[in-house]
């Protein structure tokens, strides 16, 4: 996997903390329109996200990552790429590595 991450600093930065059922894609990007530096999603669980296929949504120009049952579990788009922390649940390495190469194209963000 190759590095396509950047380092975050958090000093003198607007942030959009994370919040359970609200850190969706449109309410990140409002938050950018805003003035946000940083969004973070809301937190998604290592063992929802790896039954999810990764799938390039042309129509809205985003990616989504969708569950067996058709439902999006994570929606993003470039221009949030740089500013968007991916907070993930987990409990066991191999999931969460499996789950960050599932995402690192998306999401290129990562914390110190």
């Amino acid at each position: 996997m190759p590095i396509n991450c950047i380092a975050l600093s958090f000093t003198n930065k607007a942030i959009l903390a994370p919040m359970v059922r609200v850190g969706t894609l449109p309410m990140r990007l409002l938050a950018l329109d805003y003035g946000a530096d940083i969004v973070y999603c809301e937190e998604l669980i290592d063992i929802k996200m790896l039954q999810c296929k990764r799938v390039v949504n042309e129509s809205l120009g985003t990616v989504d990552f969708v569950a067996p049952n058709e439902r999006v579990v994570f929606r993003t788009c470039e221009r949030e790429k740089d500013r968007v922390v991916f907070q993930m649940g987990t409990a066991d390495a191999e999931r969460a590595l499996a789950v960050a190469k599932l995402v690192y194209v998306s999401v290129r963000i990562y914390l110190l």
